[in-house]
């Protein structure tokens, strides 16, 4: 995973709104433009952060890779004369409700910046002739940290794009296996919670453990262990589901809660308390046994994914 930082004064709003970074492929006298070629060099799940009026007020994660585009017509006349062919490249961002004044943080910043094709200068103005350039982990790392600290739920917005890419490359290696379309297509409606899953979960539960809620419309049939760390196999088990309300799944999908075998709910820490008693819901409560294949699976969630910041698609997996 690199990082990268983009200068997009111009045309931030619409890069933004739009999803991605484009650049014209050369300068306007023809030449090339190392941080303009350095969109082609990016990989998905790449962090990109968002630099425009002197913050950083957007991080992203890379989609896709390069493609040649024309310039976007949102643009309007903004760049007339750069080379209307350039390079595009999707991003899905985020947006921070405190945007991080680089100038505030020159002591720690300027010791990390690249000796070539520095985004910044050393006194914290922008490079104008920079628009997309490498940075080191370090600094990466401390403008993650630094952005994290001002926006508290910023690392989980990131973790989830960063799982929900991961899971897409996943499904893609999925449809290039050898194996029937049928299998395939199942193995994929899986992990959205739909198929032929939900109904072999629906096989062993009927309602919401947490709710009570047994119209199955309105609830979700969530892997106990996660999709993307599962085996084809296990991706199907209707044994590794609990058919859930929507508000309680992203609870126990993120690992704010979880479950002992005999129906205790575990939660992560007094917030996790204080939010499900706001939805009406006992923190105390019994959710009743689970069957023994089910327990297998809770183990998994109780010492893999309760309490724990799962790394999709890194070493830490």
């Amino acid at each position: 995973m690199a990082h990268w930082w983009v200068n997009h004064k111009q045309t931030c709003k619409e890069e933004l709104e739009g999803g991605y970074i484009w650049s014209p492929q050369e300068n306007r006298n023809g030449s090339r433009n190392q941080t303009y070629i350095n969109l082609t060099r990016v990989e998905v799940g790449d962090v990109v952060f968002s630099y425009a009026s002197a913050v950083i007020r957007a991080v992203g994660l890379v989609e896709s890779l390069c493609q040649t585009a024309d310039k976007p017509v949102e643009f309007g006349s903004k760049g007339d004369g750069w080379d209307q062919t350039g390079w595009l490249v999707k991003i899905n961002w985020e947006v921070a409700s405190e945007p991080l004044v680089p100038k505030r943080h020159l002591d720690e910043i300027v010791p990390l910046l690249p000796e070539k094709y520095s985004p910044i200068q050393s006194n914290g103005n922008g490079n104008q002739s920079c628009y997309l350039a490498e940075i080191s982990e370090p600094l990466g790392d401390f403008l993650l940290q630094e952005i994290v600290s001002l926006n508290p739920e910023f690392s989980i917005a990131l973790d989830d794009e960063r799982r929900e890419l991961y899971e897409v490359s996943i499904e893609q290696e999925i449809l290039a296996q050898d194996a029937g379309d049928t299998e395939k297509e199942q193995l994929v409606k899986s992990r959205r919670g739909q198929g032929v899953f939900k109904m072999r979960v629906s096989l062993n539960e009927t309602c919401c453990r947490v709710t009570g809620i047994d119209v199955k419309a309105f609830l979700i049939a969530s892997h106990i262990k996660p999709w993307a760390v599962c085996s084809n196999n296990e991706r199907l088990d209707g044994n590794n589901g609990l058919l859930l309300s929507p508000h309680v799944d992203k609870l126990f999908d993120k690992g704010w809660i979880s479950f002992t075998n005999s129906g205790e709910i575990l939660c992560f820490d007094e917030k996790t308390k204080e939010l499900m008693t706001t939805w009406g819901i006992d923190p105390r409560a019994n959710v009743g046994v689970f069957s023994k294949g089910q327990t297998i699976y809770l183990e998994y969630h109780r010492t893999e994914v309760f309490r724990k910041e799962l790394s999709y698609g890194s070493s830490k997996k």
